[in-house]
């Protein structure tokens, strides 16, 4: 993951989580990556988030990412972590 930005915005999830989220980021010069771009209409890259049913629930292209704004979209699907006394 190149972008610092959108590195902030998904660092540490999986820890604040407890296994409830998982993250993965895709290389935009691979096959995938350059149909990523497309389908979600980013640039050079992005951030997309879905609900554990696969449903779009955030989508912010380039350096839109904003940590704090993908946080409370975060907890708002998940509730608080572990760290925070969620489940």
């Amino acid at each position: 993951m190149n972008c610092a930005r959108v590195k902030a915005a998904v660092s540490g999830f999986e820890t604040e989580f407890g296994g409830r989220i998982s993250v993965r980021t895709v290389d935009v010069e691979t096959p995938e990556g350059k149909a990523a771009l497309k389908k979600y209409d980013f640039q050079s890259h992005g951030l997309v988030l879905f609900d554990p049913s696969g449903r779009l629930i955030y989508k912010r292209r380039d350096h839109m990412a904003q940590a704090k704004e993908v946080t409370q979209v975060v907890r708002g699907l998940f509730g608080a972590g572990p760290a925070d006394g969620g489940s």
